[in-house]
């Protein structure tokens, strides 16, 4: 239902002159297209706004499979109450990542740490609340807790808030912030062909701070599912060198615990941006990782745990209009 209403709407918005959008684009050892997102935007009154959004792309990013599908990302009012207070409604962005995603600010390349390890989805049809108090904004959120992408739906809600001090958005002005996000949710989970829920709850600190030519990011984040513990914890850094050359490094650390397994993983990411003319960004970058089977390692034997990988090396380009 969410594609055939993606396809149907995005076709008489094409035609109006709030749609905007951005592509992404690669080149490793072929050329691919990864992603593409068509964003409307309406102002019903000086109080009321309407935004409208798809997502277009692979239909599963953890498969190899290459076929493509259209998702509707945001169908979301917002009802700004006062110059401090917003309520927002329908399929809205989470509250759970994405002041971090405006610092690290390149997800053209790679997602953000809790995208792309799954500790939260980047949206959700619910109802949300955010007041502004000084440097003090918080949001409470309640949504279905499925995500955008899943159909299914249970009756288990998800709560989510996230307290932040400072600058929200670091990729376009200087200055810094810190911060918490929370959420908790019920997922329903099969165990013995019985399916029984069972309590997910994510915690993240994260701060940044911009100034100078130079963005810097960290945060420090946790899945508890059911008892078990996962850690993510990443740290991300660009320095602008001149008006349209930029330099980045990434580094990404995660310990997950399923199915009595635990697996560490670490990765670097590093490389340059280029941005030649407004709307076109390109960028070279070389990634690495390492990955271990902790559970499975010797006492004495813990070089035999790491399967080392030697990275890839890919341009990446956004084309945005």
């Amino acid at each position: 239902m969410k594609k055939i209403l993606s396809i149907i709407t995005l076709t008489g918005l094409l035609f109006s002159n709030n749609i905007s959008g951005v592509t992404y684009f690669e080149f490793e050892d072929s050329f691919s297209l990864s992603r593409t997102y068509f964003t409307y935007k309406k102002d019903i009154s000086d109080e009321l706004s309407f935004k409208f959004q798809t997502d277009v792309g692979r239909l599963d990013d953890n498969v190899d499979d290459e076929r493509w599908t259209g998702f509707l990302k945001k169908a979301q009012l917002d009802w700004k109450v006062d110059s401090n207070m917003k309520i927002s409604m329908g399929m809205i962005g989470m509250n759970m990542l994405n002041i971090q995603e405006k610092t690290w600010g390149h997800r053209f390349m790679y997602k953000s740490a809790m995208d792309l390890y799954k500790f939260s989805a980047t949206a959700d049809l619910g109802f949300a609340i955010s007041r502004k108090h000084g440097n003090l904004t918080g949001t409470f959120m309640i949504s279905n807790g499925e995500g955008y992408k899943e159909s299914n739906v249970d009756d288990n809600n998800k709560t989510s808030v996230q307290l932040v001090w400072g600058e929200t958005k670091l990729n376009k002005n200087d200055g810094y912030n810190i911060g918490l996000a929370y959420s908790t949710v019920d997922v329903p989970h099969e165990i013995n062909d019985e399916t029984s829920d069972v309590e997910t709850a994510v915690t993240g600190f994260f701060a940044g701070w911009a100034g100078n030519g130079l963005r810097i990011g960290l945060e420090s984040n946790t899945k508890d599912v059911d008892g078990v513990d996962n850690s993510l914890a990443s740290m991300y850094a660009t320095y602008k060198i001149k008006d349209n050359l930029s330099v980045f490094l990434r580094m990404d650390d995660i310990d997950e615990n399923t199915d009595d397994v635990a697996v560490s993983e670490e990765k670097t990411l590093v490389g340059l941006i280029w941005t030649p003319t407004k709307g076109l960004d390109i960028a070279l970058n070389k990634s690495d990782w390492t990955k271990g089977d902790p559970m499975n390692c010797g006492d004495n034997n813990d070089e035999a745990c790491d399967e080392t990988s030697d990275g890839t090396t890919k341009l990446n380009f956004q084309f945005k209009f």
